[in-house]
């Protein structure tokens, strides 16, 4: 055998090793986290500021917010943000205080400085926030009436100073959408749940955080966000770097994702793959060694079509699909087991959107050309439209 079949074939076995890993560290963490949720003593739940910066129309946007003024809390104020008073997302948040007009519902007109909208819109916003625990939630994440509740919680020790959790995406906008769900529920879960086992914990993800007052005012509050693109890794390494222990909750929230097209697909995912890029290099570079669907595909041909080859290539799928498989039943997600055929040609789209990764620093983000820098800051290099629409929204007749 060459020497480029040996690489190849130990390349497939260390990922497929890696997915049969990830299924054990999954059932560990649930495990643990659930049972340290049972033993958190019931204790008074303090009032909450509930911060949602907005930015257009984006998809189901009603019902986002609506299901944040159903939770099951006994006291929480939201602040809802826009830019300005053009945003279309106004005539939303508007009806949102007529349909629950009982609810402490302020809106926030306004921004701050800051490359990074959405940290200069919380910024405006936090001239309005009341409490001493913050939860901030992206306008297209949806949640369950308990939601509060789990994210709170463990903020009653004193110790943690940052609690955030998984989410899923929900696509619902044909194919594209179907294939960026797919990039979250089958490699961005994993990933997360298995780190849990081998690193400490020291990020956040902006679909949910709950944050102390005290911890956000020890790491200077969103200012040092301001430039950043990955505005909720910078948050929780701040906080886990202040000397606050962070939480990654069992809990799932949804987010509704808004690709019609493939060319969506493709901007969302650059710009993930960037940032993780920047973040966490050393990290991201090695990642691709856990790529089994590339590695598997690749063993047939670098052996030139030997049975050892055909077999590995069978071995290094089915223990994707397998892992998988076992993974989403311990999340209860039955919608992505549907899509579990196409999981194999997504792989593939991966691993090429690992490589293009490396070959430019450019990305769209909300309507605006931005370059991350190596340091993870980014600069605008042409405006953003304020008023721009997703195609979903538009899809959608928004």
């Amino acid at each position: 055998m060459t020497l480029l079949g040996r690489f190849v074939i130990g390349c497939a076995t260390v990922a497929a090793a890696y997915q049969l890993f990830q299924v054990f560290a999954a059932w560990w963490f649930f495990r643990r986290t659930r049972r340290a949720e049972a033993a958190v003593p019931d204790a008074e739940l303090p009032p909450v500021t509930l911060l949602k910066p907005l930015k257009g129309l984006g998809v189901d946007l009603y019902d986002n917010l609506a299901s944040f003024c159903r939770q099951d809390y006994p006291a929480y104020q939201i602040v809802f943000g826009i830019a300005d008073v053009d945003d279309p997302a106004l005539t939303v948040v508007q009806q949102i205080k007529r349909d629950f007009p009982k609810h402490d519902i302020v809106l926030s007109i306004g921004d701050a400085l800051g490359a990074n909208r959405k940290v200069a819109n919380l910024r405006h916003m936090m001239r309005h926030a009341r409490h001493g625990i913050f939860v901030l939630s992206d306008a297209d994440v949806r949640v369950r009436p308990d939601y509060l509740k789990a994210m709170v919680r463990p903020l009653a020790d004193r110790a943690t100073g940052l609690t955030t959790c998984l989410y899923r995406g929900v696509g619902r906008f044909g194919l594209p959408s179907v294939l960026e769900s797919l990039f979250i529920n089958s490699d961005f879960i994993p990933m997360v749940v298995t780190a849990q086992l081998v690193e400490p914990f020291r990020y956040a993800f902006g679909a949910s955080i709950a944050l102390r007052r005290d911890a956000y005012e020890r790491i200077g509050g969103f200012a040092p966000l301001a430039d950043y693109l990955a505005d909720d890794y910078q948050l929780g390494s701040r906080v886990a770097a202040a000397g606050y222990r962070l939480v990654l909750l069992p809990y799932v929230v949804e987010t509704v994702l808004d690709s019609v097209t493939l060319g969506d697909v493709w901007r969302h995912l650059l710009r993930w793959s960037r940032t993780y890029r920047v973040s966490r290099p050393l990290s991201w570079f090695f990642t691709l060694v856990t790529h089994a669907t590339l590695w598997g595909s690749l063993a047939p041909i670098a052996t030139g079509g030997t049975p050892l080859g055909w077999s590995v290539f069978a071995g290094a799928l089915g223990a994707r699909l397998l892992s998988l498989a076992a993974i989403l039943r311990l999340l209860d997600d039955r919608e992505t087991l549907r899509h579990l055929w196409l999981v194999l040609p997504k792989d593939i789209f991966n691993s090429f959107m690992w490589g293009a990764a490396f070959l430019g620093r450019r990305v769209t983000w909300s309507g605006q050309e931005l370059r991350v820098e190596a340091d993870g800051r980014m600069t605008p290099l042409a405006p953003a439209d304020a008023l721009a629409q997703t195609p979903a929204a538009k899809a959608a007749g928004g």
